[in-house]
Protein backbone atom coordinates (compact mmCIF):
# COMPACT_ATOMS: atom_id res chain seq x y z
CA UNK A 1 0.00 0.00 0.00
CA UNK A 2 1.28 3.45 -0.89
CA UNK A 3 1.52 6.31 1.54
CA UNK A 4 -0.51 8.86 -0.42
CA UNK A 5 1.27 11.88 1.05
CA UNK A 6 4.76 10.50 0.38
CA UNK A 7 3.78 9.19 -3.06
CA UNK A 8 2.12 12.49 -4.00
CA UNK A 9 5.17 14.40 -2.85
CA UNK A 10 7.50 12.19 -4.95
CA UNK A 11 5.31 12.70 -8.01
CA UNK A 12 5.26 16.46 -7.43
CA UNK A 13 9.04 16.66 -7.08
CA UNK A 14 9.59 14.46 -10.15
CA UNK A 15 7.13 16.48 -12.23
CA UNK A 16 8.68 19.79 -11.20
CA UNK A 17 12.17 18.52 -12.08
CA UNK A 18 10.93 17.28 -15.47
CA UNK A 19 9.36 20.69 -16.12
CA UNK A 20 12.57 22.50 -15.21
CA UNK A 21 14.67 20.14 -17.31
CA UNK A 22 12.44 20.52 -20.36
CA UNK A 23 12.43 24.28 -19.92
CA UNK A 24 16.23 24.42 -19.80
CA UNK A 25 16.49 22.28 -22.95
CA UNK A 26 13.96 24.49 -24.74
CA UNK A 27 15.83 27.62 -23.63
CA UNK A 28 19.09 26.19 -24.97
CA UNK A 29 17.35 25.47 -28.28
CA UNK A 30 15.97 29.02 -28.33
CA UNK A 31 19.49 30.44 -28.09
CA UNK A 32 19.50 30.23 -31.89
CA UNK A 33 17.07 33.16 -31.88
CA UNK A 34 19.14 35.12 -29.38
CA UNK A 35 19.54 35.53 -25.65
CA UNK A 36 16.27 37.47 -25.14
CA UNK A 37 14.26 34.61 -26.67
CA UNK A 38 16.10 32.01 -24.59
CA UNK A 39 15.60 33.96 -21.38
CA UNK A 40 11.91 34.42 -22.20
CA UNK A 41 11.48 30.66 -22.66
CA UNK A 42 13.29 30.09 -19.37
CA UNK A 43 11.08 32.60 -17.55
CA UNK A 44 7.85 31.15 -18.98
CA UNK A 45 8.73 27.60 -18.02
CA UNK A 46 9.97 28.62 -14.59
CA UNK A 47 6.70 30.39 -13.87
CA UNK A 48 4.74 27.19 -14.55
CA UNK A 49 7.17 24.92 -12.68
CA UNK A 50 7.21 27.19 -9.63
CA UNK A 51 3.41 27.39 -9.66
CA UNK A 52 3.21 23.61 -9.69
CA UNK A 53 5.73 23.50 -6.84
CA UNK A 54 3.68 25.98 -4.78
CA UNK A 55 0.53 23.88 -5.20
CA UNK A 56 2.39 20.69 -4.28
CA UNK A 57 3.88 22.28 -1.15
CA UNK A 58 0.42 23.27 -0.02
CA UNK A 59 -1.22 19.92 -0.84
CA UNK A 60 1.56 17.60 0.37
CA UNK A 61 3.02 19.58 3.22
CA UNK A 62 3.87 16.40 5.10
CA UNK A 63 1.26 16.66 7.78
CA UNK A 64 -1.61 14.27 8.35
CA UNK A 65 -5.04 15.88 8.25
CA UNK A 66 -8.70 15.07 7.99
CA UNK A 67 -10.12 14.41 4.51
CA UNK A 68 -11.97 17.72 4.39
CA UNK A 69 -8.85 19.61 5.42
CA UNK A 70 -6.83 17.71 2.80
CA UNK A 71 -9.33 18.66 0.11
CA UNK A 72 -9.18 22.26 1.30
CA UNK A 73 -5.37 22.18 1.11
CA UNK A 74 -5.49 20.88 -2.47
CA UNK A 75 -8.03 23.50 -3.53
CA UNK A 76 -6.11 26.30 -1.81
CA UNK A 77 -2.90 25.07 -3.45
CA UNK A 78 -4.55 25.25 -6.86
CA UNK A 79 -5.84 28.76 -6.18
CA UNK A 80 -2.38 29.88 -5.07
CA UNK A 81 -0.85 28.29 -8.17
CA UNK A 82 -3.17 29.99 -10.63
CA UNK A 83 -2.97 33.38 -8.92
CA UNK A 84 0.84 33.13 -9.00
CA UNK A 85 0.89 32.02 -12.66
CA UNK A 86 -1.53 34.76 -13.69
CA UNK A 87 0.33 37.54 -11.89
CA UNK A 88 3.76 36.33 -12.98
CA UNK A 89 2.71 36.06 -16.64
CA UNK A 90 1.17 39.53 -16.57
CA UNK A 91 4.41 40.93 -15.17
CA UNK A 92 6.67 38.92 -17.50
CA UNK A 93 4.73 39.78 -20.65
CA UNK A 94 3.45 43.22 -19.63
CA UNK A 95 6.82 44.55 -18.51
CA UNK A 96 8.22 44.32 -22.01
CA UNK A 97 11.45 42.78 -20.74
CA UNK A 98 10.82 39.44 -22.46
CA UNK A 99 9.43 38.59 -25.91
CA UNK A 100 5.83 37.42 -25.35
CA UNK A 101 6.13 34.53 -27.81
CA UNK A 102 9.17 33.19 -25.97
CA UNK A 103 7.37 33.34 -22.63
CA UNK A 104 4.38 31.50 -24.09
CA UNK A 105 6.64 28.85 -25.63
CA UNK A 106 8.22 28.31 -22.22
CA UNK A 107 4.75 27.96 -20.69
CA UNK A 108 3.75 25.44 -23.35
CA UNK A 109 6.94 23.39 -22.89
CA UNK A 110 6.45 23.24 -19.12
CA UNK A 111 2.78 22.27 -19.41
CA UNK A 112 3.44 19.53 -21.97
CA UNK A 113 6.39 18.18 -20.00
CA UNK A 114 4.16 18.00 -16.92
CA UNK A 115 2.45 15.04 -18.56
CA UNK A 116 5.79 13.26 -18.80
CA UNK A 117 6.40 13.74 -15.09
CA UNK A 118 2.96 12.47 -14.21
CA UNK A 119 3.09 9.42 -16.49
CA UNK A 120 6.57 8.24 -15.52
CA UNK A 121 6.20 5.33 -13.09
CA UNK A 122 9.61 4.87 -11.47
Amino acid sequence: MRNSIAFGWRVAVRTTLVQIGATVVAALCALGWGAPAASAVLVGGTIIASGYWLAARRAFGGRVMAPTAALGAVVLGQVIKWVWIGLALVVAIGSGLFPPLGVLIGVLVALVSQLGGLLFRH
